[in-house]
């Protein structure tokens, strides 16, 4: 942690206790936001750490789900557009 207190203060010429309850402050605020999951990681995160390997792979998961999630949304709206389409076609095509 020291070596991004050492940041915080270079930044913005406050003291080392000013860094550190801020570190802490904006570290509890995004842990609050954060699924309990990924919660310590926050904490390895400030302390110096690295996102850990399983950690990386639950974000690839949710990354895989959300793209196919999307891709099923693309696919169900085309469909849609599809037969409303088709359905103003054949009403025009029902006035002439």
């Amino acid at each position: 942690m020291q070596e991004l207190i050492n940041k915080v203060m270079a930044a913005s010429g406050i003291t080392e206790e000013q860094a550190k309850k801020s570190i802490e402050t904006v570290s509890s605020y995004i842990k609050e936001k954060m699924p309990e999951t990924f919660r310590g990681q926050i904490d390895n995160l400030v302390n110096g750490g690295s996102l850990t390997e399983g950690i990386k792979s639950q974000f690839n998961v949710v990354a895989d789900d959300l793209r196919n999630k999307a891709e099923d949304m693309i696919k169900d709206i085309r469909g849609k557009t599809g037969e409303m389409t088709d359905k103003l076609k054949d009403m025009f095509s029902e006035k002439k």
